[in-house]
C-alpha cells in the first residue's frame, strides 16, 4: 500500500490501517523519542502522544509531503515541546549508538563520541542524530525540520568540523573510524 492509500484509509477511520502504521513506525519513534529524554518510559509516553496526534489530526494532513516525514514532524514537535516543558538542557545527552560507529569503536570511544556530540548545539546535534542515527536522507531532514536541505548540509559540515577539531584536539582517533569526519 502507498502513502496514498494509507492515509485515505486513515482519514476513513480504518483502525486496523492505523494500527499496522503505528507497528511500523513504533520502534523508530521510541528510539528518537529516547535521544532526547534519555528515559525509556518517557520516550514511550511521548511515542503513545505522537500516535494519538496523528489519529486526531489526520483530517487535517495535507499530503505535502510523505506520511513518514509528518510522523517525524509530530515526533520532534512532542520532543521539544518537553524539553521546554521541562527545562531539559540537552537534546541527546545519552544518544544511543551512531550506526557507522557502532561496529569499528571500542565502547570507550563510542562514550567520547556521544560526549563530543552531546555537546554541539541543538541545531547541529539534531541534524547529526537524525542524518547518522535514523539514517535520513538530508531532504527528508529538510522537510521534518522545515528547512532547505542547504540547510542541513551546511549544519552536518559544521558539526562534523567541530567534531574533527575536538578530536584532534584530544588526540583522539575516533573520527576517522566513525566515517562522519
Amino acid at each position: 500500500m502507498d502513502d496514498v492509500q494509507i492515509i485515505s484509509k486513515l482519514k476513513q477511520g480504518d483502525d486496523e490501517c492505523f494500527i499496522e502504521v503505528v507497528n511500523n513506525f513504533k520502534k523508530k519513534i521510541i528510539s528518537l523519542c529516547y535521544s532526547y529524554v534519555k528515559d525509556y518510559q518517557e520516550a514511550e509516553d511521548l511515542s503513545q502522544e505522537v500516535f494519538i496526534t496523528l489519529y486526531n489530526n489526520i483530517q487535517r494532513f495535507r499530503g505535502e509531503c510523505s506520511l513518514s516525514t509528518y510522523i517525524y514532524r509530530i515526533t520532534i514537535s512532542r520532543c521539544l515541546d518537553y524539553k521546554r516543558k521541562t527545562k531539559f538542557k540537552s537534546i541527546l545527552t545519552n544518544l544511543m549508538e551512531i550506526r557507522k560507529v557502532a561496529e569499528t569503536v571500542d565502547m570507550d570511544e563510542k562514550n567520547y563520541i556521544r560526549e563530543c556530540i552531546r555537546k554541539l548545539p541543538d541545531d547541529l546535534k539534531i541534524v547529526i542524530v537524525l542524518y547518522y542515527y535514523i539514517g535520513m536522507s538530508q531532504k527528508e531532514i529538510a522537510d521534518i525540520l522545515n528547512i532547505t536541505t542547504k540547510t542541513v548540509e551546511g549544519r552536518i559540515y559544521r558539526a562534523k568540523k567541530k567534531l574533527k577539531k575536538e578530536f584532534i584536539e584530544e588526540g583522539n582517533i575516533a573520527c576517522s573510524k566513525s566515517g562522519m569526519i
